[in-house]
């Protein structure tokens, strides 16, 4: 983690004298830099020190560290290879150092310099940082002691300067760009820093600075740090607590979006990280959003429910409009605003597309670019496009077409929670998963709804509500259809006590932690027996089956279950 210095250490500083004499501190880095190992004497010392240390043969290292050309060589070493640095960059070689050379020679300070700054925050293990920067910090003391008098060189530049060889640097220049409105680029070029060695510290620098504009700019707003981010350089950059500078804008951009993000932001998280709607063990998965938490992806999955849900009603309106198809635009707004209002009122948490090819390029049509989000391709249904709805205690499956409406109280298959699922036909959406549904659940209730004008909607909302699903018709219905439908029918009643439901949720999850891994049969015992409550078997298979398409749980081969990771 990177913290700022005392402000007073960074309001004291006289900015514009150090800004003049960073040139000579870069000049000479890079001169320096230029000239190491030229020569066919030095390559030859480079060699031999290279063996030393790959060999493991400190006597020999140490026997050439007593002259200054080799502590020149391994130092230039130290920056140019990384065996080399990991296999004698430590405290007994520094200390060894220091005890035979109380003053080291100017190439050997700057090459100090420059490896601190190449490398900076990478060089945190055990106490090497800290160790580099106090012989620097103590050489260029020493050097400015033995002085008669003061000078501007490159050595009262870096003793004026101590806080830049701290790792609150970055965070440093970042805020004194802020406080100069300046962008961290022309900051960087007023102190001269940028003509440091390019790594790992300017890399840290332009990092911090393009988090902070993240979390400032408006919310959802378009922006060029955006573009800067998705860089595959700077996402995947090492940061802090073993995260990646893509998974905190990740974070961010999540966090600050609340639930509904701008279609810039959402497509900047579906360009750097791709759809979270894959299994969990897949290595995007894993590198991606593994590292940012369940709750930031069950948020993403709600946006990109949303987002499946327009282009679903997107590809209908469009296909009904080309056709001229009278029935399904009449039909349309009426199923529009129910599916809407499903989410309006906060069921839905997850939904998968489901698009026939002349509905694929429908939606693409429409779009003016490829599909960002994930979709299931329907074999033999070219026209057709079918959404899957996860409500939690219950499930839609809704088509165009002649599809009908389904509705499921309880996971209609496992296959929808199969994120490595590429295809479905007519009759595994008609046929085998109402089969599959009726074996896990024998006593699951589920309905198959036809499109007729007048009738579909009672039909949903009367089966709904008979199973406990507490409903605001207002939410599914425009306001002249809503008056129109209430004279007519009035409201439902809903005949199950859904706080009953959302205590057979807690009391599994609380017999899951104790008891997993456990079937269901021997659930319904530990229910009844510890926690007072009454489930036959059907039910509380209903019950896990839900909780099992929201990742809740997990089952294995031999119907046991688990707690999810």
């Amino acid at each position: 983690m990177l913290f700022l210095p005392l402000k007073p250490e960074l309001a004291q500083f006289n900015w514009e004298r150090i800004t003049k004499q960073w040139s000579s501190l870069t000049l000479q880095t890079k001169t320096i830099a230029d000239g190491a190992g030229q020569g066919e004497e030095f390559k030859a010392l480079e060699q031999q020190v290279s063996g030393f240390v790959v060999n493991g043969d400190v006597a020999q290292l140490n026997h050439t560290l007593l002259k200054r050309k080799g502590v020149r060589v391994l130092t230039q070493l130290w920056i140019d290879k990384e065996e080399i640095r990991k296999g004698s960059l430590n405290e007994e070689t520094i200390d060894y150092i220091q005890a035979k050379h109380p003053k080291l020679g100017m190439s050997s300070l700057m090459n100090l310099i420059s490896l601190v700054y190449r490398y900076f925050d990478a060089l945190v293990d055990g106490n090497i940082f800290n160790k580099l920067t106090a012989w620097i910090k103590q050489q260029i003391a020493q050097r400015l002691d033995e002085r008669k008098k003061s000078s501007d060189t490159i050595l009262s530049v870096l003793n004026s300067a101590e806080w830049l060889f701290d790792l609150t640097a970055p965070k440093a220049l970042v805020n004194l760009a802020k406080q100069n409105h300046l962008d961290l680029s022309e900051q960087l070029k007023k102190l001269r820093l940028n003509e440091l060695p390019q790594g790992r510290f300017l890399d840290v620098c332009h990092a911090q600075y393009y988090l902070d504009t993240l979390r400032e700019i408006p919310v959802g707003e378009q922006n060029d740090i955006l573009h800067e981010l998705l860089k595959h350089d700077v996402a995947t950059m090492p940061f802090e607590e073993g995260k990646r500078i893509g998974h905190i804008a990740l974070e961010i951009i999540i966090d600050r979006s609340a639930g509904a993000p701008s279609e810039v932001w959402q497509n900047f998280v579906l360009n750097l990280a791709g759809d979270p709607r894959i299994a969990n063990t897949a290595k995007n998965y894993r590198e991606w959003w593994k590292p940012i938490g369940e709750n930031r992806v069950k948020a993403v999955t709600s946006w990109l429910a949303k987002e499946d849900l327009r282009l679903f009603l997107g590809a209908i309106a469009e296909y009904a409009n080309h056709t001229g198809d009278e029935s399904l635009n009449r039909m349309f707004p009426a199923r529009k605003r129910f599916l809407e209002g499903l989410y309006e009122h906060g069921f839905v948490r997850n939904a998968r597309l489901m698009l026939g090819y002349q509905a694929e390029h429908t939606v693409k049509r429409v779009l003016g670019k490829s599909l960002t989000t994930s979709y299931i391709k329907l074999k033999s249904m070219p026209q057709t496009s079918i959404i899957y709805l996860d409500c939690g205690d219950f499930h839609i499956v809704e088509g165009s077409h002649n599809f009908k409406l389904w509705i499921y109280m309880g996971l209609p298959s496992e296959k929808m929670t199969d994120y490595s699922l590429s295809e479905l036909t007519h009759n595994d959406l008609t046929v085998r998963f109402p089969n599959e549904f009726r074996k896990n659940l024998p006593n699951g209730k589920k309905l198959a709804i036809q499109h007729s004008p007048t009738s579909w909607q009672k039909n949903a909302i009367d089966f709904l509500t008979e199973n406990g699903v507490e409903l605001d018709l207002e939410k599914l219905f425009d306001s002249d259809k809503y008056r129109r439908y209430v004279n007519r029918y009035g409201l439902p009643v809903v005949k199950k006590n859904t706080q009953e439901n959302n205590l057979l949720e807690v009391n599994l999850l609380k017999a899951l932690h104790v008891y997993q891994p456990i079937t269901a049969k021997e659930l319904v015992k530990v229910l009844d027996n510890e926690f007072t409550t009454f489930a036959d078997r059907p039910t509380v298979n209903a019950k896990l089956y839900s909780m099992l398409s929201q990742k809740k749980v997990t089952r294995d081969d031999s119907f046991r279950w688990y707690l999810a990771d």
